[in-house]
Parts: structure tokens; C-alpha cells; sequence
């Protein structure tokens, strides 16, 4: 029978070992779920890519994406406070581990690259971010065209019905364009606003546009800053 003497030791002992294994497991229990990246900077470059996100998993995977895009899985490692991401269907640098810190709702990554420090803030999230290539896709009716400060709205869309449809597997489809139907294939910029477009055909080209958005319109201004194209969103083919 133990005393208790020995009784209250072996209390102590276990009340410990319990709080050093609850410490040890915070760490990994605030890490899990899915975090958005803010901001990445090297050196004193930023490379902040648009609408980037990690899900880390109980089970020790980790999924991540761009928008409504997960395009990347693997597992992830927590020891202490270095962290280490495995990509099983990417590709793998030799680097280290980050340093991480989490604060809240907020998570920062720290290391060395290439002689650099390497700083990404991430905030925690409920669910994928929408990117503006996300909200940049579906049918468009054209509404006005510049060029060169000169209205060409109605050269390019004589019978007000001249559409752009952008679909989910980046093709597009210019529909009742003067030249009739055009078709081509579209990509998005991964860190900034931009749209690239390269038509179908004999004489293929490519263009380059920014875009943004006023409330149910999108604006395509030339990467030149000379032609801009406005269109409004509809649901029906015209």
C-alpha cells in the first residue's frame, strides 16, 4: 500500500506528464484547418500569390490550392516549431523546415532561402477563397470598346448581341463578333489581376489584358493601356 508521501509523487508525476504532452500537442491542434496566404516576402521582394490556401489535416495531410482550385496534396510534420510540407504530386526542394508561429487567427512561416529570409503570413479561414479568376468566368455581353481613346462599340458589336464566354476548362468562346465566332484558350495570372488570351487558328495571337470589376461589369484594359472592352454579366446566350 503507498504512502502518502508516495501517493502525492506519483500524482505530481503524472499531472506533469500530462501537461508536457497537451504542450507538446497545442502546437499541432492550432495548426489544423485551413489558413489563407497574405502575404509572402523574400528579401525585399513580394511574391504573394492571389488567393492562396493550405488545409492541414488531424491525420497529418494537407491539401492547398489557389481559389476554388486545390491542385496539391501531401502530408505535413510539426516538431516543436519547425514545420515541414511534403507535396506528393509536386515538386520538393531541399530546403529546411519553417520556423512557425502561430498568434490567434494569424500564422507566420520563417526561413532561409538562397542566402534570403523568406517571411509568409497566413489568417485562418473557414473556407476557399475566390480568386478573381474564379469571378472572372461565365458569359459577358459587351457593352463598350475603346481604342485608343476612339468608341468602337460599334464596330465590334454592330447588333448589340457580341458576347465573351469564358468557361471553367479555360477556353473562351466569342460569340456574334463581326468575323462571326471566335475560340480560343485563356490563362490567368498567378499573382496579379492580368488575363492572357491566344485565339484558335491559322493566325493565332496573343493578348494580354488586366481586368477588374465594378459591381455586375468587368473591365479588360490592353496591358498597353490602349484598348479597354466593357461587359456586363448575363446568364442567357443572345
Amino acid at each position: 500500500m503507498l504512502t502518502n508521501k508516495k501517493k502525492t509523487t506519483k500524482s505530481t508525476f503524472i499531472l506533469l506528464l500530462l501537461s508536457l504532452t497537451l504542450f507538446s500537442c497545442q502546437p499541432k491542434n492550432e495548426l489544423i484547418g485551413m489558413w489563407q496566404v497574405e502575404k509572402v516576402q523574400m528579401g525585399a521582394n513580394e511574391m504573394t500569390p492571389i488567393a492562396r490556401w493550405m488545409q492541414f489535416n488531424a491525420d497529418g495531410s494537407q491539401i492547398n490550392g489557389n481559389g476554388w482550385l486545390q491542385h496539391t496534396y501531401g502530408t505535413w510534420t510539426l516538431k516543436e516549431d519547425q514545420l515541414s510540407v511534403l507535396d506528393e504530386n509536386g515538386i520538393n526542394s531541399n530546403t529546411d523546415p519553417f520556423f512557425i508561429e502561430i498568434n490567434d487567427q494569424k500564422m507566420t512561416w520563417k526561413r532561409t532561402e538562397e542566402g534570403q529570409e523568406v517571411v509568409v503570413t497566413l489568417k485562418r479561414i473557414e473556407k476557399m477563397p475566390q480568386s478573381g479568376g474564379n469571378q472572372i468566368k461565365g458569359l459577358w455581353k459587351l457593352t463598350k470598346a475603346t481604342d485608343d481613346g476612339n468608341d468602337i462599340t460599334a464596330i465590334l458589336n454592330p447588333n448589340q448581341k457580341s458576347m465573351l464566354h469564358l468557361r471553367w476548362d479555360n477556353t473562351y468562346v466569342q460569340h456574334n463578333m463581326p468575323q462571326g465566332k471566335n475560340y480560343g484558350v485563356y490563362k490567368i495570372h498567378g499573382h496579379k489581376p492580368e488575363i492572357q488570351m491566344v485565339n484558335y487558328g491559322n493566325e493565332s495571337k496573343f493578348s494580354f489584358w488586366s481586368f477588374s470589376f465594378q459591381d455586375s461589369k468587368l473591365i479588360l484594359t490592353s496591358t498597353d493601356q490602349k484598348s479597354v472592352m466593357e461587359f456586363e454579366r448575363i446568364d442567357q446566350y443572345l
